[in-house]
């Protein structure tokens, strides 16, 4: 059989806390020491292991570079991962392929890294000073920021990624001017955390700004995370242990807060959802709670207690070495969510409520008793392993059952048993109460193990168990020496037909044991040599007499002939074994029944030392020494060789299995190597970064060396040692969504497919004629939701498709569509300026009221006083100029514009006055005090157009969806999606022409990116709903000749003919070409 080179790990370190990322196909990566693992979370099968760090590997984030996919942005699965160092690798996941690497120093801090929205560029903060944008296609840096205060962390704006919030060491510093091309020029301002009179709450204060809001204490100790509301924009959430401050960053303090009482777990980690205003927090004690906001049904709420706790799960059972790494939220649903122990568990929650489980959050009734349900919880490995045992080899007895499986004991007592196919833990137990020392396999299912405590305090207590691995059932060997122990056992061993076993004591002689009645046969006298290395020999001298027989009766081995013939055989068979003293003698001796006969004597080579280890197979006996030295015996030609190695003494030696390998594996304290017997020469070394990495070593396959490392992890190497990444098309994975791993025209056929599905005649006509049958049954057996697709509309398919691919853009898009097309479903404030104006200016509404309540400088009462204005109110801008303190430097103005408010009046001589006064400030740039007094005198229209050709473009729309008839909006976002296109924005303009009901423009878009993959789908979607303008004909007829034209690059010949039929004279013109080159 052979395995994979690949790398298993093990229980992760303290430092990889935090490294843990869901990204797109249900694929969770995570650091495990210095390794990256990449993990299925549907099947829970770890399908890659990325090993060039040298350092604990400290974050790790999946690339969005591609919002959307075809054959010019093909599916891949890139990740960048970081480690202590500062290094960070960007690597191909499928393939394991470093991309590029950045090698630069981080002191004081952890990398922190975040992927600048749909680019291939890597923001990088290096504390102490430095954040980079980096090419991670090129390896070139774009440009470099220094900062004078050390920092630590930073989150990047969802809504604008020209802003982020860096985090220093009593502040917080705001960059907005974040760019893909040069650094940012201004100085970031900086903003220090303090508490407000009589200590009511943390507010925040800018440095230049005196008086009530100097910083009184290091408020950015025990910051455990920092992050923006993906949900609400200018929301920032500052996370501690025991409290969550919710920040809005138009008026720069605190609006809200989360308080744990006095006795609950403390926060270790919160992610909010973009989906709707909800927090996921993960507690230190295991359990999840779900806090979700009631501030929009309670408009009296108090700011200090805007997010309700409804669900809160069980609680886990954390023992010492486990730690709460981290906690991921699934993608686009958001209704699962996952946390990870350093012991290696992966444990996963659902949202259930009275109809069952959420697909999407969006779909909880939290009205219903809603509750998190457990779905998988995996396999521990807490402690680093001691010893390793492979099962019996793959033979012709057991190849139909057979599974590679290595039996490790960890230093807890526990027994893992791994299966090194499916690189998962298949069984877990725990039998032994210290570090199991020992294991050796009985047939194939039963287990021989021993522990003791030998380095503790206390008597020696030996432990040693008889287990079947199938049933669990497990029994105590020596009950009758557990008082009278005084020296540990140091090894078993196995007799080769599985009659006896030999159990080794330190400084006395061993105990032979009877393997089917589990009794003991003797005791050797304490005048027999201590031993200090044993093997049994893998042939005996039983009578052949049957031979013949078995071998004409099929192509059974010699092994397997002699194990039926004992089963033949009223009494037990001989067996033989070696083992060596102290002296180095070489003793021989033989076993049958309750009788122990000795052989022959051997004495010691004057090169040799004390040898620790024996390998027997066949005629070849290799023996390893103390001090380098390998003896190589051919027992049929009674010839020895004996080879100084030069690398220390030797700790085990191994004979790979199979009856032609001539193939032996030797562990030294700092290296392993790979010898050919038959030539007696070293094929591959390795060495080991540090003494003791390696605990043990083993044979997974006659090719497959195996490395137990003290980190927990198992190498499956190959004859080189050398252990390269393992293309993620190796993994055998039935039924799980893997659509990377398929060529890239297949998996666009698909997606066309199901977008189509069993409604159209390109399903049922052109489709499935484009696969192979086993590649067709594959994908739709791992399709998710694929019952329910038949039954939906074609936009609701084109919605569940985006997300089964993870095309984010597309993703939002149908959203945005569906919306405008049926108006059912409300879009969120996730989607900002393409929510339909009525949404929005509740939702800001709501955002002001909670602004009011929480002024409390005077910068804070100009912002409130502003928006108002904007929004065309007169009575509460009055009311807040009027709150002005009479010693204080603004009063004369504030009473002065609280008297201008209300005295406007409707007399043309007023209103032309107003305006002249208006157009003067805005021509002397007071840009946004001149267009306030434009919208005093019902003149928004005019204020909207003199700040968009001011470039003030972000007060501009918000005016226009704030307070402008649907006439004049309508023109005003048309300019601004010409300004968007300019700019090279044109995914947000897509978005806005959509929201205009401007589908044709849409389209035009949509084709001028190179986005046909998406403008057919769109024209489709607003035809089937009689919301595609009839004026458009010729841009449908364009866009549905281009997709067939790009259906012709996926050889999908009747698909195209399909849209070309639907595409008037310019789609007949090409389809008479495909018939033409067809015949």
């Amino acid at each position: 059989m052979h395995l994979t080179p690949r790398s298993i790990p093990g229980p992760l370190s303290p430092q990889n806390i935090g490294a843990l990322a869901w990204g797109p196909y249900g694929l969770l990566a995570y650091g495990s020491q210095n390794s990256v693992a990449v993990v299925h979370v549907d099947t829970m099968r770890l399908l890659q292991v990325l090993t060039r760090h040298n350092y604990p590997v400290t974050s790790v984030k999946w690339c969005s570079h591609n919002p959307y996919h075809n054959l010019l942005t093909p599916l891949s699965l890139i990740l960048a991962s970081s480690d202590k160092s500062g290094r960070v690798i960007v690597w191909d996941a499928t393939s394991g392929r470093v991309i590029n690497e950045l090698n630069e120093s981080a002191r004081g801090g952890t990398v922190t890294m975040a992927w600048y929205p749909h680019t291939f560029l890597l923001l990088v903060l290096l504390p102490p000073h430095h954040m980079i944008m980096w090419n991670a296609a090129t390896g070139v840096q774009i440009w470099r920021q220094t900062f004078a205060d050390t920092v630590y962390t930073f989150s990047l704006d969802p809504f604008e990624d020209s802003r982020a919030v860096v985090v220093s060491e009593n502040s917080l510093l705001m960059i907005h001017d974040i760019d893909t091309t040069r650094a940012p020029s201004s100085i970031p301002k900086k903003y220090t955390m303090s508490m407000g009179r009589g200590g009511g709450g943390v507010v925040v204060g800018e440095n230049a700004i005196t008086g009530e809001y100097h910083a009184t204490s290091n408020n950015m100790q025990g910051l455990i995370k920092i992050v923006h509301s993906p949900y609400c924009k200018n929301k920032l959430l500052l996370i501690y242990p025991r409290q969550i401050t919710i920040i809005d960053l138009e008026l720069y303090h605190a609006t809200g807060y989360i308080l744990q009482d006095r006795g609950s777990s403390h926060f270790v980690d919160v992610i909010p959802c973009a989906s709707d205003n909800v927090l996921y927090c993960l507690h230190d004690s295991g359990a999840i709670s779900v806090r979700r906001w009631v501030g929009d049904n309670n408009p009296d709420y108090q700011v200090d207690s805007c997010y309700q706790c409804l669900v809160v799960s069980e609680a886990m059972r954390l023992c010492k070495n486990a730690k709460l790494v981290g906690m991921q939220v699934k993608p686009f649903s958001e209704g699962e969510v996952m946390f990870m122990l350093t012991d290696g568990r992966i444990v996963g929650w659902r949202l259930f409520d009275g109809e069952g489980p959420a697909s999407f959050l969006t779909e909880v009734n939290w009205r219903d008793e809603v509750r998190l349900v457990m779905t998988q919880n995996t396999g521990t490995n807490s402690s680093p392993p001691f010893c390793a045992k492979m099962c019996p080899p793959l033979s012709a007895r057991n190849s139909h059952f057979y599974k590679p499986l290595l039996a490790l004991g960890t230093s807890s007592g526990n027994i893992l048993i791994i299966n090194l196919d499916t690189s998962q833990t298949a069984k877990e137990f725990t039998i032994h109460t210290s570090a199991v020392r020992g294991i050796e396999w009985v047939a194939n299912r039963r287990l021989l193990t021993f522990s003791n405590n030998v380095n503790g305090s206390g008597p020696i207590k030996n432990e040693l168990y008889y287990t079947d691995i199938n049933t669990g059932r497990f029994q105590l060997l020596r009950s009758a020496h557990k008082d009278k122990d005084d020296a540990p056992i140091v090894g078993i061993k196995v007799s080769y037909l599985h009659q006896y076993f030999i159990v080794q004591l330190k400084d006395r002689p061993f105990e032979l044991w009877d393997l089917k009645s589990l009794s003991i046969i003797r005791e050797m006298p304490t005048t027999f040599p201590p031993v200090t290395a044993l093997e049994w020999s893998p042939t005996q001298n039983h009578s052949l007499k049957n031979a013949k027989f078995y071998t004409k009766r099929g192509s059974a081995t010699t092994t397997e002939i002699l194990e039926q013939q004992i089963e033949r055989t009223e009494g037990p068979a001989k067996e033989h074994f070696v083992f060596t003293d102290t002296d180095g003698i070489v003793y021989h001796l033989m076993v049958e029944g309750t009788v122990i006969k000795e052989g022959t004597r051997i004495p010691p080579d004057s090169q040799t030392g004390t040898m620790n280890t024996i390998a027997w197979r066949g005629d070849l006996l290799v023996l390893g020494d103390s001090t380098g030295y390998l003896s190589f015996w051919d027992l049929k030609a009674r010839q020895s060789r004996i080879i100084p190695t030069g690398r220390g003494g030797v700790r085990k030696a191994i004979l790979a299995p199979g009856k032609n390998t001539p193939l032996l594996l030797v562990l030294y304290h700092e290296y392993v190597e790979v010898w050919d017997t038959a030539d007696k020469e070293v094929l591959s070394v390795m060495r080991v970064s540090r003494p003791g990495e390696v605990v043990d070593i083993e044979w997974g396959a006659s090719d497959s060396p195996l490395i137990i490392t003290d980190t927990g992890s198992v190498r499956i190497m190959d004859i080189n040692l050398s252990t390269t990444p393992t293309p993620m098309h190796a993994v055998n994975l039935s039924r799980a969504w893997m659509p990377f791993v398929y060529e890239q025209k297949i998996m666009m056929n698909f997606k066309i497919a199901l977008q189509h599905w069993n409604t159209d005649p390109l399903w049922t006509m052109a489709c499935p004629k484009n696969f192979t049958p086993e590649t067709w049954d594959s994908l739709l057996s791992s399709t998710k939701d694929r019952q329910a697709l038949p039954d939906l509309s074609f936009l609701d398919r084109c919605l569940v498709v985006a997300s089964q691919f993870g095309d984010s853009f597309e993703w939002r898009l149908w959203q945005v569509l569906a919306y405008y097309l049926d108006q059912n479903t409300a879009l969120s404030p996730a989607f900002d300026l393409v929510q339909d104006n009525q949404s929005y200016l509740e939702d800001q509404l709501m955002v002001l009221t909670v602004q009011e309540k929480c002024k409390k400088t005077y910068r804070h009462r100009q912002l409130c006083i502003h928006k108002h204005i904007f929004m065309g109110h007169t009575d509460k801008p009055v009311q807040l100029l009027l709150e002005a303190e009479q010693g204080s430097a603004n009063f004369y103005q504030d009473s002065l514009r609280a008297s201008l408010i209300s005295s406007v009046s409707d007399s043309e001589v007023a209103q032309s006055t107003i305006k002249l006064v208006a157009t003067n400030l805005i021509a002397n740039d007071h840009v946004l005090e001149g267009c306030q007094l434009l919208c005093l005198i019902k003149k928004s229209s005019d204020a909207c157009r003199y700040m968009q050709n001011f470039h003030n473009y972000k007060e501009a729309i918000w005016l226009a969806k704030v307070s402008l008839s649907p006439e004049e909006y309508v023109e005003a976002m048309k300019s601004y999606i010409d300004y968007l296109v300019n700019r090279a924005s044109r995914h947000q303009a897509i978005l806005l022409a959509i929201s205009l009901g401007l589908f044709e423009r849409a389209a035009d878009l949509l084709l001028s990116t190179k986005l046909v993959t998406i403008a057919a789908p769109l024209v489709e979607a607003c035809i089937e709903n009689g919301k595609w303008p009839e004026s458009a004909t010729d841009t449908k007829d364009r866009v549905f000749v281009e997709y067939a034209k790009y259906m012709v690059s996926l050889n999908n010949i009747e698909g195209a003919m399909w849209y070309c039929e639907r595409a008037g004279e310019k789609g007949a013109q090409l389809g008479g070409e495909l018939k033409l080159c067809a015949s």
